[in-house]
């Protein structure tokens, strides 16, 4: 295969897990004839942040705002039906956002799921386990006052420091 070939190419998604109570904020769409939820977020655009391109995307598929955002997962997806491979990287607001969900682009609903809904979902990445362990994070660090420095897990597994980073590569296989 040669360097350009579509199916060596890696994608980058950033997305945001916005929860509230014992719910998080999916987008509802219609996929290959029937409903696809994701969480908000979208490809990152040239000279663009995480940061900013979760911030965007929250803004432009469900017209809520945040302010400051930390890196909470990312994700290494294989999907052997279409033979792509991304990576997803999915950040946490540090406080509350702003606003209530509105559907901003046709066909893609916003709403708040009660996490125990979330195993019936067709969920894109399947990260309903994941979510659990991200509103965990949500909640420890939201309790303090802030964003943790960096996760015990992280600490524990490997020798160098990113801080304010909780990293986790994904098989979807392994997590079923």
């Amino acid at each position: 295969m040669s360097p350009n070939d579509p199916k060596q190419s890696v994608e980058t998604r950033c997305s945001i897990a916005v929860f509230r109570g014992e719910s998080v904020l999916l987008i509802r769409s219609l996929e290959d004839g029937g409903p696809v939820w994701k969480l908000p977020g979208g490809h990152i655009q040239a000279n663009e942040g995480l940061t900013a391109c979760a911030r965007r995307e929250l803004r432009e598929e469900t017209g809520l705002t945040a302010k400051e955002l930390h890196c909470a997962l990312v994700l290494d997806v294989h999907d052997p039906d279409t033979a792509r491979f991304m990576v997803e990287i999915i950040v946490i607001p540090d406080e509350e956002v702003e606003g209530q969900p509105r559907e901003c682009e046709e066909g893609r609903e916003p709403l708040f799921v009660e996490m125990g809904e979330l195993r019936n979902l067709q969920l894109r990445p399947k990260v309903d386990t994941l979510l659990q362990d991200l509103q965990d994070l949500h909640d420890l660090h939201s309790s303090d006052g802030g964003a943790p420095e960096r996760s015990s897990q992280y600490a524990d597994t490997h020798d160098f420091d990113l801080p304010r980073i909780t990293a986790v590569a994904h098989d979807p296989k392994q997590r079923r």
